[in-house]
């Protein structure tokens, strides 16, 4: 049964829950503690790319690095939805953030030492991507069990906000680290945050936990069991397949960024910090903008942003210089981080109880894959094409997929805001 807070309960919007729910002392030491976190994996991530660059001036490398990452999530990331529908969420957090901890070290200790090579940043890399992807619907809805229950659209677009915005803030704040003091001291900032975040669950009192079903059925079949959820759903199911082909097409966009900052506009490691700067600040600019609505029910604002995301990356393959690129990458942060953070918000608030966290493991699968495939075949496409035309491609295709599936749910019983 959908709980009474995810079927239309009246709840507080704005300013008044947003301060209701960062006055809440669960809340708010835990959304502080997970955004630290995910911001500084991007910081990581971020240096981790740059590394790599610097080690072979290969866009197809760059692919092969973020597939080490984002691919485990495929596989990691439903077990992880399956774990956190059986098991203590707060378990689960402690396990990976221990686990997290461990890897940042000895990556911090490999490029400290000059020992960084493509195959070991690879190895390193996708042991953070698997403790990362396993813990991520476990992190949700712990958050959500934290939230106070009229303020529960406020406080996932929050949490949902804190995904995405780090996603985009945490590389604008790596850029200038990885000039000085050096990308080492990233990787030590991101074990610092692993044991801040492990003080603040091992503190952790909820007040609303649900507590996971007892049940002994296989892995498989609780698999099962979520995604044909997910994939008859009126409203998630389209939400998911247009995620899914953004994320593909217009999503690798930040993995390659390196390379465009280079080969397009000719610039070096200052020129690629302007443009991720400028997707952080125009994701900073998206989160308030959904914080402050909350909707209760994102799915429109979720495909029109999507939308203006694909023609936003045809807008920046097409930009001249650094300048007016660096306006168009904070055109597309501003848009790509309402997508996102819409499209989660989804499946928090439209999906059955008993399966959200595997529902929300599928969707950070695609949130972690899809990127990290479209990155690595588009990487080889740009090595041989060049980049500006399968940029401008890749937005096209994405905007008349995302168009239909506009037409289509607007048509649908799904699309109605009484829809169940």
């Amino acid at each position: 049964m959908t709980p009474p807070e995810k079927a239309g309960a009246p709840h507080l919007t704005g300013t008044a829950a947003l301060v209701r729910v960062m006055a809440d002392t669960a809340y708010r030491n835990l959304f502080l503690a997970s955004t630290a976190v995910m911001a500084s994996q991007w910081m990581q991530r971020i240096a981790l790319g740059w590394i790599m660059w610097e080690l072979t001036g290969s866009t197809t490398w760059l692919g092969l690095l973020a597939s080490a990452e984002l691919l485990p999530g495929l596989f990691f990331g439903p077990l992880g939805g399956v774990l956190a529908d059986r098991m203590s969420r707060k378990r689960m957090v402690l396990i990976c953030q221990i686990a997290a901890f461990v890897i940042s070290v000895a990556t911090g200790i490999v490029v400290f030492l000059g020992l960084s090579t493509p195959l070991l940043l690879m190895v390193l890399t996708a042991g953070g991507g698997i403790a990362a992807a396993l813990q991520e619907s476990a992190r949700t809805l712990l958050l959500r069990d934290a939230t106070p229950r009229d303020c529960l659209p406020t406080g996932m677009s929050m949490t949902a906000i804190s995904v995405n915005v780090t996603r985009f803030l945490g590389p604008a704040l790596a850029g200038p680290l990885v000039i000085w003091p050096g990308p080492a001291s990233i990787f030590w900032i991101n074990a610092a945050v692993a044991l801040v975040m492990i003080a603040t669950v091992l503190t952790l009192r909820l007040k609303h936990a649900t507590p996971a079903p007892a049940t002994r059925e296989p892995f498989l079949r609780q698999l099962w069991i979520g995604m044909k959820g997910a994939s008859s759903h009126p409203v998630v199911t389209p939400v998911l397949l247009v995620f899914a082909a953004t994320a593909f097409l217009v999503r690798p966009v930040y993995e390659l960024m390196p390379a465009f900052a280079d080969r397009l506009f000719g610039g070096n490691v200052q020129d690629y910090t302007y443009l991720i700067m400028g997707v952080g600040a125009g994701a900073v600019i998206g989160a308030v903008i959904v914080t402050l609505n909350a909707p209760p029910r994102p799915a429109m604002m979720f495909f029109w942003s999507s939308l203006a995301a694909c023609l936003s990356l045809v807008a920046f393959s097409a930009t001249p210089g650094i300048l007016s690129a660096t306006l168009a990458a904070t055109i597309l942060g501003f848009f790509m981080c309402i997508s996102a953070a819409t499209s989660q918000l989804v499946m928090v608030l439209d999906t059955e109880e008993s399966v959200t966290g595997r529902v929300l493991s599928l969707w950070g699968a695609l949130m972690r894959g899809a990127p990290a495939l479209g990155a690595l075949a588009t990487g080889a496409v740009l090595d041989l094409m060049g980049y500006r035309l399968p940029l401008a491609l890749s937005g096209l295709i994405a905007a008349v997929l995302t168009g239909g599936a506009i037409y289509l749910f607007t048509r649908s019983p799904g699309a109605r805001p009484d829809a169940a």
